[in-house]
């Protein structure tokens, strides 16, 4: 398995806020350092500050979110040029784009970069069709080059990734995005590997796992893991802002990301949607850290 080191980015992009800033401390408290074995880096100056204005782009915060990207995306490049693995705690999954820009900028002398996006949704909202406008809605539309221009330009040459290189893995919301008017997987053409929560269930998962990390090894030869943690059934996990039935179990979980985690191919990995004033007793949170205990430690036990 990977040696980490973790990385804290704060950031809500939420217009009512949300206690997902706390995350990556809370982690930290619940020992996912030393289940991981891995450094600590601190957090990131990356508040969105004050979210009640969309800009031009229809994105809420646009200069805020534009800023704390572009420091996601300087210091995931410096860690990953000096050796390090990123984890980074999250925070919501705005966090991501400025993720895979710095792991794009630290790869640029050796060509594309992949992605693998495991989420309880498809994120493939825009400036017009997401409701409130808020960045967490747009990061896979975004660095598909979908999203807010300005967010766009703030992360590089815009597709940031291209469409056969990404997976997206575990969504669940098609219907309620069909009717927001948000992108469909299918209109990035037929090189997206897509697979909604029914297909990864089970021994499907294995093999969905698998097959992604088999193909994007080869080519581009390197990708970035996103992990928002409500691709969980809520009620398996609830302490997230968007709880949402008929998701994955743990065992899917473990299953999905067994093969990202040990491969050499993974750049880097985030962690987003888990917010500790939602986890009465914080039992969610202990037990995505014995998630990790058992995908790190053959002898790790769920509690």
């Amino acid at each position: 398995m990977r040696h980490f080191t973790i990385i804290g980015a704060p950031a809500s992009s939420l217009r009512h806020g949300s206690g997902v800033t706390q995350a990556p401390d809370k982690l930290r408290d619940l020992g996912l350092c030393a289940v991981l074995g891995a450094k600590d880096a601190g957090n990131l100056d990356c508040d969105l500050g004050a979210l009640n204005h969309r800009g031009p782009s229809g994105l809420l915060a646009e200069n805020n979110v534009i800023e704390a990207s572009a420091v996601l995306r300087r210091r995931i490049c410096q860690m990953i040029e000096n050796g390090h693995t990123p984890f980074v705690l999250g925070g919501c999954c705005a966090v991501m784009p400025g993720c895979l820009a710095g792991a794009c900028d630290a790869a640029r002398d050796q060509g594309s970069v992949g992605l693998v996006y495991i989420d309880g949704h498809s994120d493939l909202y825009d400036g017009d069709s997401s409701p409130e406008g808020e960045a967490a809605d747009m990061p896979l539309a975004t660095v598909l080059g979908r999203g807010p221009k300005p967010w766009m330009r703030a992360l590089g040459p815009a597709p940031l990734v291209q469409s056969e290189n990404v997976a997206l893995i575990g969504f669940r919301d098609r219907e309620d995005a069909a009717i927001d008017g948000a992108l469909s997987p299918e209109d990035f053409g037929p090189g997206m590997a897509v697979y909604d929560a029914d297909m990864v269930r089970g021994a499907q998962a294995h093999r969905a796992a698998w097959n992604v990390e088999a193909k994007l090894k080869v080519f581009p030869g390197r990708y970035w893991l996103h992990f928002d943690v409500d691709v969980l059934d809520d009620t398996l996990f609830s302490a997230t802002d968007h709880p949402m039935p008929d998701g994955l179990d743990w065992q899917d979980i473990a299953s999905l990301l067994r093969p990202f985690l040990a491969s050499n191919a993974m750049m880097g990995l985030s962690l987003g949607g888990y917010n500790p004033e939602r986890d009465t007793g914080a039992s969610c949170g202990l037990r995505l850290v014995d998630l990790f205990n058992a995908l790190f430690n053959a002898q790790g036990a769920a509690r």
